[in-house]
């Protein structure tokens, strides 16, 4: 509802399509057909779950498949391009999906330092104690630690990783349920995960072809969209009544 009501509330606002680019679209007659098409991500896919299944389902073949995705994406891509009978352009394909990543993969690698650094310092302890110095209820802790988690990181799923990892003891002693914790940290970590060191800012910016200062101007309500999620959450799980 909050998502809808801001929408609305700012369609107006900023740079519009143009009208000859709206309904512009391109015509290619060599495309693969959908059941080649879907060879690679399903082969992915199906790869990147032997591992959780087998640790799931207590598989001990499957859980020792430790294959890590920087193989798996690969090999789904040869797949795929086999599938797809363009074997001939697989060292093409391969260019420029690298030069595509690039940019998103030095982003990751700076995140990835953030995190490390974070992890490694006395920061989650110092969190702690100024939640329990201000005397604020406990249970705060947890959407508290998934925002700032995900703001140092600019993700969210590392931000989740981070605050769990870092806050999860904290947390839990304030009497709160495993499920409850989760609900709250992980809507913590969407409220400014879509900082310009992510790379959720800036795919998101060349989906649209955005430019920096308009990206950054919808980072506010973006944050007001996750606020109202976490404060929802909070109020269902953090036992405050």
């Amino acid at each position: 509802i909050v998502t809808v009501l801001l929408a609305t509330l700012i369609k107006h606002r900023g740079s519009f399509v143009p009208d000859d680019q709206k309904f512009e679209s391109k015509q290619q007659d060599d495309l693969p057909s959908l059941k080649a098409a879907i060879v690679t991500p399903l082969v992915a896919v199906v790869l990147l779950l032997i591992t959780p299944v087998g640790d799931i389902f207590g598989i001990k073949a499957l859980a020792s498949f430790n294959l890590d995705a920087m193989y798996i994406l690969p090999i789904a891509g040869l797949i795929g391009t086999l599938a797809m009978g363009q074997s001939k352009k697989f060292l093409q394909y391969m260019a420029k999906g690298l030069a595509r990543m690039t940019d998103v993969v030095m982003i990751l690698i700076g995140a990835g330092a953030i995190a490390g650094l974070v992890s490694a310092s006395n920061l989650p302890q110092k969190v702690v104690e100024i939640v329990q110095t201000t005397g604020i209820s406990g249970t705060f802790l947890a959407p508290i630690a998934g925002i700032l988690m995900a703001a140092a990181t600019a993700s969210t799923s590392t931000g989740v990783i981070l605050a769990s990892n870092s806050f999860a003891k904290s947390i839990m002693s304030f009497g709160i349920s495993g499920t409850g914790a989760a609900a709250m940290v992980h809507t913590g970590a969407t409220v400014i995960d879509q900082l310009p060191h992510g790379n959720y800012f800036h795919v998101t910016a060349q989906a649209v072809q955005m430019h920096f200062k308009e990206r950054m101007s919808v980072v506010l309500w973006e944050m007001l969209v996750g606020l109202s999620m976490t404060i929802v959450a909070t109020l269902m799980y953090g036992n405050l009544f």
